[in-house]
C-alpha cells in the first residue's frame, strides 16, 4: 500500500514495505508465519513482521478522529474498519493505493488515486483538503517533499488550503519537523531527476508559496522583496537563498548552511543598501531556529559556523599562509564544506556556473596541507605540555597552552618543524626562534 504501490506504478525504486488488512493484530499474531511478528503500537494496531530478514509493518485498517490543531495526536482510534475508511485517513490520493498481495490487483479505494497518478497531480484523499491538513500539520511539509521528489503539480484547491492552514506547522513536534526538513533538503537524492527544475528548489518554492517556510523561519519574510546589487546577484535575497540551497551538494549540513547563509541580510541592511555583518547575524539565527526545528546541537553548531565563515576571503586576497591557518583552525572537513558553500553561493547568484576561484583555492590549499602532513590539533604536535615544562622550566598554567598554540600555527606553514627538537628550539625564549612573523 501507499508509497510502495505508487512507486511501482511510476517505475521508481520501492519505499518501505507496509501491509494493511482487515485482520486484527491478535489474528495476525496467531498465524503460523515463517518469521516473527511483534506488536509495536497497540492503540494503532501496528505490528512489525520480519520474513526472510525483511522487516515490514502490518497495520489493521483503522479510522482516526482528531481534535483542533495540527499535532497529529488522534483523540480516537477505531481499528477493524473498511479499506475505504482506512484510505480516507491518509494524506494524498496517490499515497492511498493498495495492491492485493495474492492477485497483484491494484486497488483504488478513494476512486481518485489512479487518475491522479496518471495526471501527475497531488490531491488529498477526500474532496475537502482542509480535513486532511487539519489532521496533521506535518502534511504541509510532506506536500512540498512529494512535489519536489515526484515532479507532480499540486491541485490548486490544496495549495489554497495549505496557505490558509500554514500555522498548523507550529503544532508539529520538533523531532518530526527535523525529520521531514531533512527529507525535503535531500529530496533530489531519493530518485532520478523527475523534472527540469531542481527537486529541492521546487520543494522550497512551494513551502514559500504556501507560507510554511516563513512560519518556520520568520526572518525570510523580509527577504522576499529585498533586492541585491545586479552586478553580483540576479535574484532577490530570498530567491538567491533558495537557489543556493539547490546548488549545494546533497549533504544535510551544507544544505542547511545554504538555507541560513544570507538569512541575516534583512536585519543587516543599512540605508545605503549594504548588508555588513549578515554572516554573524545569520549564524545567530541558525543557533536559534535549528534547535526549534529539532536538529541536534552538533548539526546546529556545524551549520552556524559555516554561516559565520561563508564570507571569509570573498575576494580571494588572503595570503596562502592565512588560508593555511584558517584551515588548521576549522579542520579539513569544515574547510572543504566552506569551499562547497562558497561555490553554491556563487552559482546561486544566477550569473555564474563555472569554477569558483576561491573555492578551488581552498581545496588546493587543503589538499597540499594534507599531503604535507600538517598537524591540525595540539595532539598532532611532536611535543607535549610536559615536554615544554621540562625543557623551558616553566610551571603548569596558561603559558604552556599559549606556547603550544603558537607552535601549532608555526607548523601550519612549516610542517617540517613538527619534530621534538625543532619545536623545542622554536619555543625556547633564549634562542628567540618563535617570532611574531612565524606565528
Amino acid at each position: 500500500m501507499g508509497g510502495g504501490v505508487r512507486n511501482a506504478l511510476l517505475g521508481l525504486p520501492a519505499t518501505d514495505l507496509d501491509i494493511a488488512s482487515a485482520a486484527l493484530p491478535g489474528e495476525v499474531l496467531a498465524l503460523p508465519l515463517p518469521g516473527t511478528a511483534k506488536e509495536i503500537n497497540r492503540r494503532l494496531g501496528t505490528l512489525e513482521i520480519t520474513l526472510d530478514g525483511v522487516r515490514m509493518e502490518h497495520t489493521t485498517f483503522r479510522r482516526e478522529s482528531y481534535g483542533p490543531g495540527g499535532g497529529h495526536a488522534p483523540e480516537r482510534v477505531e481499528i477493524g474498519v473498511s479499506m475505504e475508511e482506512d484510505a480516507r485517513r491518509r494524506d494524498f490520493s496517490v499515497n492511498a493505493l493498495y495492491m492485493d498481495v495474492l492477485s497483484g490487483e491494484i486497488l483504488d479505494p478513494t476512486g481518485r488515486g489512479l487518475a491522479d497518478l496518471q495526471a501527475r497531480v497531488l490531491r488529498t484523499t477526500t474532496p475537502d483538503p482542509a480535513e486532511i491538513l487539519r489532521d496533521d500539520g506535518l502534511r504541509l511539509l510532506r506536500l512540498a517533499r512529494f512535489y519536489g521528489q515526484l515532479g507532480f503539480r499540486v491541485d490548486a484547491a490544496l495549495v489554497r488550503e495549505a496557505r490558509r492552514q500554514k500555522g498548523l506547522i507550529r503544532d508539529v513536534s520538533r523531532e518530526r519537523i527535523a525529520g521531514e526538513m531533512e527529507k525535503i533538503l535531500l529530496c533530489d537524492v531519493k530518485y532520478d531527476k523527475v523534472s527540469r527544475v531542481h527537486p529541492v528548489l521546487r520543494a522550497l518554492e512551494l513551502l514559500h508559496g504556501t507560507g510554511v517556510l516563513e512560519e518556520l523561519l520568520p526572518e525570510l519574510r523580509a527577504a522576499e522583496g529585498l533586492p541585491q546589487k545586479k552586478k553580483y546577484h540576479k535574484y532577490t535575497v530570498l530567491q538567491h537563498i533558495l537557489h543556493t540551497v539547490a546548488c549545494a551538494p546533497p549533504e544535510l549540513v551544507l544544505r542547511l548552511a545554504a538555507l541560513f547563509h544570507d538569512v541575516g541580510k534583512p536585519e543587516a541592511v543599512d540605508r545605503n543598501g549594504r548588508m555588513l555583518g549578515h554572516d554573524r547575524i545569520g549564524a545567530r539565527i541558525a543557533r536559534e531556529r535549528l534547535p526549534e526545528w529539532g536538529f541536534s546541537r552538533e548539526i546546529t553548531e556545524d551549520v552556524a559556523v559555516l554561516v559565520e565563515l561563508h564570507m571569509y576571503d570573498l575576494a580571494g586576497e588572503a595570503r596562502e599562509s592565512r588560508l593555511r591557518r584558517k584551515c588548521q583552525e576549522v579542520g579539513y572537513r569544515r574547510f572543504l564544506q566552506l569551499a562547497a558553500l562558497r561555490e553554491a553561493d556563487v552559482w546561486g547568484s544566477g550569473w555564474e556556473t563555472g569554477p569558483v576561484a576561491t573555492a578551488e583555492r581552498f581545496r588546493r590549499v587543503a589538499a597540499q596541507m594534507q599531503a604535507e602532513g600538517v598537524p591540525m590539533s595540539l595532539r598532532d604536535l611532536a611535543v607535549s605540555g610536559r615536554d615544554l615544562m621540562e625543557e623551558l622550566g616553566i610551571p603548569p598554567g596558561p603559558e604552556v597552552g599559549r606556547i603550544l598554540r603558537q607552535l601549532l600555527v608555526l607548523c601550519a606553514n612549516k610542517p617540517s618543524q613538527n619534530t621534538r627538537e625543532r619545536l623545542l628550539h622554536a619555543a625556547s625564549p633564549r634562542r628567540g626562534a618563535m617570532s611574531e612573523k612565524q606565528t
